[in-house]
């Protein structure tokens, strides 16, 4: 599990994220749990979050897709906002799972932002998930240890750090980044190592091009909510 601890120095806030990938097998769940399909799987792990929730003090817990995830990065930028958002009383959505998911998309429409990031029940069919945890007390070792016996899954190495072009490209566009946003951004950071193409080679300028632009989106976001009040 990736562990990081977040103060917001303004704020005086602290809290801590966790970010976890997992591996389960489904018939086993749906078997212990006398579930029937994956529908009632993932009501069950709908229910899991709410019960962590209630039984643990200013935590949050969500599944998400790492569908259009560029890294964890972005992840950790996300949880920031929304965050503040709601410490700012400058929160889009009254439940910060929803809040979290308008952050990841760095978008206010709630429907777009949940089918992109929110799982489905078909999703459970590939027996892998990944989660996160935010509380305020450093006691995520106990939150996901609940998670893990629950599910009887595994802890495997993530994944969201990994580069491709393909990835890069799928995530550019959900996002609808332009090339010409990219270059700019390339210009302004003076990589050394890109050669101007749109290539494998140049995966870690064009990564980070990507991050700071989305990260720019977020920032909007929470301006948008600002001027609206």
């Amino acid at each position: 599990m990736i562990v990081k601890k977040v103060f917001i120095k303004d704020s005086k806030l602290q809290y801590f994220i966790g970010i976890n990938t997992i591996i389960f097998n489904l018939n086993e769940l749906l078997k212990n749990h006398a579930l029937k399909n994956e529908i009632e799987a993932l009501n069950f792990l709908f229910n899991l979050i709410e019960r962590l929730q209630g039984k643990y003090n200013n935590i949050l817990v969500q599944f998400f897709k790492d569908k259009y995830i560029l890294n964890q990065e972005h992840v950790l930028i996300a949880c920031y906002h929304a965050q503040k958002a709601f410490l700012d009383n400058l929160n889009i959505s009254k439940k910060k799972n929803i809040e979290l998911f308008l952050y990841l998309a760095a978008n206010r429409q709630i429907k777009k932002s949940i089918e992109a990031f929110g799982i489905i029940p078909t999703d459970l069919i590939k027996e892998k998930l990944t989660y996160l945890v935010i509380s305020h007390e450093n006691n995520l070792n106990n939150i996901n240890n609940e998670i893990l016996k629950q599910i009887n899954a595994k802890e495997i190495k993530t994944t969201l750090n990994t580069r491709s072009i393909e990835k890069y490209r799928k995530i550019k566009n959900f996002f609808e980044i332009s090339d010409n946003q990219i270059e700019i951004v390339l210009n302004s950071l003076e990589m050394v190592n890109y050669n101007g193409e749109k290539t494998a080679d140049n995966l870690e300028a064009l990564f980070m091009a990507l991050l700071d632009l989305i990260c720019e989106k977020m920032a909007l976001l929470s301006l948008e909510k600002l001027k609206i009040n």
